[in-house]
């Protein structure tokens, strides 16, 4: 590696808002480091790099490390070549290099590889190898690949439909924080399926635990259920209060909502001029003029 330590500690130095003095020493002590052969300090000084935004540069210290097969440097550099960051796009670059880091362990590269496996990104469909994959990191606690296993034993795809497992992986992702997990399982529980009773407790739940991470459908749908009464008792406030923080989230529907509780007067004061403000924010939303 070409050593530039006066243009690295230069680029610190321009980014004072993101190190302070101590910070700034320790990197140059990484940098020394990364320069004579450690594989660590090459991937900190790659992070460095990536976190002034300098893409390029981070690509060319994640391939030195990747050099001496270093498995994360092969999972950061198939995530640069995927999205075409200082780098060009190469989803054949990226499928080889998350194989790689995936054969050796790690976990995330195989749910990225049993992605692209799925989606036919960079090598043909393959759902066989996708489950596979998927189950590789599962079995690593990744939320995202427990999730992916639920559509698939839901769906059918790659393997029989199977209404108990898919339960399983979407139930443990939902657990392990999962979001889409959480309003996965509030829907099961709201509609009754995969097996499962209805239950309107337990779908609020996984509602309000995918809300507190702002997941836009599981806040409107605790909006739904309190404006219709569904399962608790109705409350136009709880449900004005939900909606609003969806429609800050750009859900139109939740302003639609929003429009008529006002327009009604649903637990609240009725004003057609607030309704009015909330019903043209959503048709402009929806025409694309907002």
């Amino acid at each position: 590696m070409r050593n530039e330590k006066k243009e690295f500690v230069q680029l610190l130095n321009d980014h004072i808002n993101l190190f302070n003095e101590s910070e700034i020493e320790e990197a140059t002590k990484l940098y020394d480091l990364a320069v004579n052969g450690n594989v660590e300090a090459m991937m900190e000084v790659a992070h460095i790099y990536r976190m002034c935004e300098e893409f390029s540069t981070a690509v060319i210290w994640l391939k030195e490390a990747s050099k001496l097969e270093n498995h994360e440097a092969n999972y950061e550099l198939a995530n640069c070549y995927f999205e075409g960051l200082g780098v060009e796009e190469d989803y054949t670059q990226a499928f080889r290099l998350y194989k790689k880091a995936a054969k050796n362990g790690h976990a995330d590269a195989a749910n990225n590889l049993a992605d692209m496996y799925l989606n036919g990104e960079g090598v043909p469909v393959n759902e066989k190898e996708a489950l596979y994959w998927f189950e590789k990191a599962a079995e690593q606690n990744v939320v995202e690949a427990m999730f992916t296993l639920g559509i698939m034993y839901e769906q059918g795809i790659g393997i029989p439909i199977n209404q108990e497992k898919a339960f399983q992986y979407y139930l443990k992702s939902a657990e392990g924080g999962y979001e889409d997990s959480q309003y996965r399982m509030g829907t099961i529980y709201l509609d009754g399926i995969l097996g499962q009773e209805k239950n309107i407790s337990l779908a609020l739940e996984w509602f309000e635990k995918a809300a507190a991470s702002h997941h836009i459908d599981s806040i409107y749908n605790l909006g739904f259920l309190y404006e219709n009464g569904i399962g608790v008792a109705k409350n136009g406030k709880k449900a004005l209060y939900y909606y609003k923080r969806a429609a800050l989230l750009g859900d139109a529907q939740a302003k639609i909502n929003i429009a008529a509780i006002y327009e009604h007067g649903i637990d609240v004061p009725k004003d057609l001029k607030e309704a009015a403000r909330w019903r043209k924010s959503a048709m402009s939303q929806i025409d694309g003029t907002e």
